[in-house]
């Protein structure tokens, strides 16, 4: 029996979460081997924030933080910011200033967000989603593609 305490869930990530995202994200995770990860949606919080709405394999310390967080802040805000992929080959050991230190906290080396955005206006966000692994990773342009098509497919299961 373990006596060391968990944390609970707060109410934004209980009142905010899919489980039908949550799904998908399970089987995107397991898709491409990774270790972690998370879907954020624009449009559920204050215009220029991004809010968590699934997570695979996050501590509950990292959803609490990680549960809005404003564009242009950490891998996902960033991502919805510029609208581009963020890869991190060593988020533990980043000092880019883009991986903040809550993140850390996941256990993921190699990270990446891929931003989402609407089929008919490229320009406007709707979703984050990120992807950890347990080893460092260079992630080449073509893994990139191949990940940014996939997390597309979140749209499947989140009505535009």
């Amino acid at each position: 029996m373990s006596t060391t305490p968990t944390t609970p869930l707060n109410e934004t990530v209980l009142r905010n979460a899919r489980p039908e995202i949550a799904v998908w994200l399970t089987a995107f995770v397991e898709r491409h081997g990774g270790f972690v990860g998370s879907v954020h949606l624009a449009g559920l919080a204050e215009e220029g924030e991004i809010v968590l709405v699934a997570a695979h394999n996050l501590p509950p310390a990292v959803q609490n933080g990680t549960s809005v967080i404003p564009v242009g802040k950490g891998m996902a805000g960033v991502a919805a910011q510029r609208r581009a992929p963020v890869a991190i080959t060593d988020f533990r050991n980043d000092t880019s200033g883009v991986a903040v230190p809550q993140g850390r906290a996941a256990g993921a080396k190699g990270s990446l967000t891929l931003p989402v955005s609407a089929p008919d206006d490229d320009t406007r966000p709707l979703a984050v989603v990120g992807l950890g692994f347990e080893d460092v990773r260079e992630f080449t342009g073509e893994e990139i593609e191949t990940y940014r098509k996939d997390a597309a497919t979140v749209l499947e299961v989140h009505a535009v």
